[in-house]
């Protein structure tokens, strides 16, 4: 969030950045990248979900910052990175944020390995890259993607009508607030909260309203309306269709797809993977949140599988 000292919650205090770069895209728009842990380690660059911001996933990469190189960055218009426009805010303008993100981290503090940690909207936008062949991470550990099957496939449905859902609760979600515990509040009336590690809800408030001193209230960085299109805006992208297997290691952890309530991105990806060849696993007992849900089981796997290519802290 917007303040010097970036307080989360209860148990949770983030640290300063060692580094801050403000990144220019094509159109104006600036992205902040961040970067925390080991200079000397392999670079790690993360983003976040739709809603969230990448600081609200400190419990899983608190985790990388002894070993690894850490660099976050929001997605546009999220988190840190101050307004910049309504439009575009969709996956094919992330995808080419991502190229310029990586090239100007690489120019500003070194080549080095590095690996794209992405979840949910920041992971279909990699993906996105990689299908139109613009594979520039060594290696992509993907959490939960929700990639839209084709048409004709029953999964196509239930994944679009979970994702309409969600966009008609963004499009009337409150945009302001007094204070950031209307926001952690609202976070705990809501199903796909329930399972997150105490203290979560209020990092995540913190993490995507910035103070108004105008106003004296509290304002989502990204507003509601901005983020509903996202939710069901993957029914338009030909990533299932034009995936292949992968040419540098690419593993996707998915939620779990075995219970009856399971979210539908969980099975999706599943078969999404086992048609194009894809390394996938899941997290027993998650939903879609699993990195702020089993934050340890997460990285775990994250560590094994860049081990077992050759990228170790």
């Amino acid at each position: 969030m917007n303040s010097p000292s970036h307080p989360g919650a209860a148990g949770f205090v983030l640290p300063e950045p060692g580094d801050t770069l403000d990144l220019r895209m094509d159109d104006g728009a600036l992205i902040r990248a961040v970067r925390h842990g080991n200079p000397s380690g392999p670079r790690v660059v993360l983003s976040h979900g739709n809603g969230f911001a990448s600081d609200s996933y400190f419990p899983f990469w608190q985790h990388m910052l002894e070993r690894f190189d850490l660099v976050l960055f929001d997605v546009r218009n999220c988190g840190r990175n101050p307004f910049h426009a309504i439009e575009p805010h969709d996956y094919p303008r992330f995808a080419r944020d991502n190229v310029t993100v990586h090239a100007a981290i690489r120019e500003a503090w070194g080549a080095r390995t590095t690996v794209g940690v992405f979840h949910s909207m920041s992971a279909i936008a990699a993906l996105l890259a990689v299908i139109e062949d613009t594979w520039h991470w060594d290696a992509l550990v993907l959490f939960d993607p929700p990639v839209a099957p084709p048409e004709g496939n029953p999964l196509r449905d239930q994944l679009l009508a979970e994702g309409a859902l969600a966009r008609n609760a963004a499009k009337v979600r409150a945009n302001r607030f007094s204070d950031p515990g209307e926001l952690v509040d609202l976070y705990r009336s809501l199903p796909k909260f329930q399972r997150i590690r105490n203290g979560v809800a209020e990092l995540n408030a913190r993490s995507t309203l910035r103070h108004d001193p105008v106003s004296g209230e509290w304002l989502l960085c990204c507003p509601g309306q901005m983020e509903a299109g996202l939710y069901t805006g993957v029914a338009s992208l030909p990533i299932w269709e034009e995936a292949s297997p992968p040419s540098r290691p690419l593993l996707v952890v998915g939620s779990d797809p075995e219970p009856d309530d399971a979210p539908k991105t969980a099975r999706c990806c599943a078969g999404f993977c086992e048609t194009h060849g894809i390394d996938y696993t899941f997290v027993p007992g998650t939903t879609h949140l699993l990195q702020l849900e089993e934050p340890e089981q997460c990285f775990a796997l994250l560590d094994g599988f860049l081990a077992a290519n050759g990228i170790t802290g």
